[in-house]
C-alpha cells in the first residue's frame, strides 16, 4: 500500500479574519482531504467553510462501502444540505456560501477521485509535471474559456458555490489511479491567485518533502503580499503518494 504523507497551512493574510477551513482523515483503507473557502463579504463564511469541511470527511463513514464516486457526489450534497439548513435556521446568514474542494482514496485500489464547487482548486503533479487542475466555477473563468478578458472587480465572481442552490451540475473528476511521486495540492484561490503553476512546480522540485513543499509555497505568497501590500487568507493542503521527489529525479523532472 502507498504511503499518503500530507502537510497544511491555514493564514489569514491582511484580513481580519480567516473565512478558510481545511481537514484531513487517513485511514486503512481510504483517505479523504478536504478545503474550504467561505465567501467573503457574505455573512457566516467562516461557518459556511466548516460545515463543507466537516460533512466531507462525514462521507468516509457514511458513503465508504459504495466507493469514490458516491463519497465524492455525497461530500458536495451533504456540505449543501448543511449550509442551507443553517441558512434557515438563521436569517441573517441567510446569504452564507462556500466554495470546496475534496480529494478521496481508496487506498486498498490504489485509485483517487475529487470533486470541486467555486473556485478552490485541486492540482496534480506526476513525475515532475502538472498534470491535472480542476477548472474554477467562476465568470472569469467561464468568459476565458469563451476567449474573453474579465475586468479585475468582477474575476472573484463565482458561477457556483455551496450554499447557493446551484450543485445539481457539480460533477467529480475522472477517477485516476494512483502512482508512486504524486503530489496532489488543495488550496483555497488567495494561494493560487498571483502564485502561477510554474511556481507553484519549482517549490515542489526543491521541497525535500511535504511540509516543505507547503512552507515554501507559503512563503512565496507572505513574499507577494509584503510587495502588494494586501492578501486574501490562504490555505493549502499537500498530499504526497511515496516520494515524488525520488519518482521527479528518476524521470528527469
Amino acid at each position: 500500500m502507498l504511503t499518503l504523507t500530507t502537510a497544511q497551512c491555514s493564514h489569514r493574510g491582511s484580513r481580519t479574519s480567516n473565512e478558510d477551513a481545511l481537514g484531513f482523515r487517513v485511514r486503512d483503507n481510504d483517505a479523504c482531504f478536504v478545503i474550504s473557502d467561505g465567501v467573503g463579504g457574505q455573512a457566516g463564511g467562516a461557518i459556511a467553510s466548516r460545515l463543507a469541511v466537516h460533512w466531507a470527511l462525514q462521507q468516509l463513514d457514511d458513503k465508504q462501502s459504495v466507493g469514490l464516486q458516491a463519497m465524492t457526489h455525497g461530500s458536495v450534497d451533504a456540505a449543501d444540505a448543511a449550509i442551507v439548513a443553517e441558512q434557515r435556521r438563521n436569517p441573517e446568514r441567510a446569504r452564507m456560501a462556500a466554495t470546496m474542494v475534496a480529494l478521496f482514496i481508496d487506498r486498498r485500489e490504489r485509485m483517487a477521485q475529487w470533486i470541486h464547487v467555486g473556485d478552490s482548486r485541486l492540482y496534480l503533479f506526476r513525475r515532475g509535471h502538472l498534470v491535472r487542475r480542476t477548472q474554477d466555477h467562476s465568470l472569469a473563468s467561464q468568459l476565458q474559456q469563451a476567449g474573453l478578458s474579465c475586468s479585475p472587480d468582477k474575476a472573484h465572481l463565482l458561477s457556483h458555490a455551496l450554499g447557493q442552490a446551484d450543485t445539481d451540475t457539480i460533477e467529480p473528476g475522472v477517477a485516476c489511479t494512483l502512482e508512486d511521486g504524486d503530489a496532489y495540492l488543495l488550496c483555497t484561490d488567495g494561494l493560487w491567485n498571483g502564485l502561477d503553476d510554474a511556481a507553484m512546480h519549482r517549490c515542489l522540485q526543491v521541497a525535500g518533502n511535504v511540509t516543505d513543499w507547503i512552507t515554501l509555497l507559503a512563503e512565496q505568497v507572505r513574499q507577494r503580499s509584503d510587495c502588494n501590500g494586501t492578501q486574501d487568507n490562504y490555505s493549502a493542503l499537500g498530499v504526497w503518494v511515496g516520494d515524488p521527489q525520488l519518482v521527479t529525479r528518476a524521470h528527469g523532472g
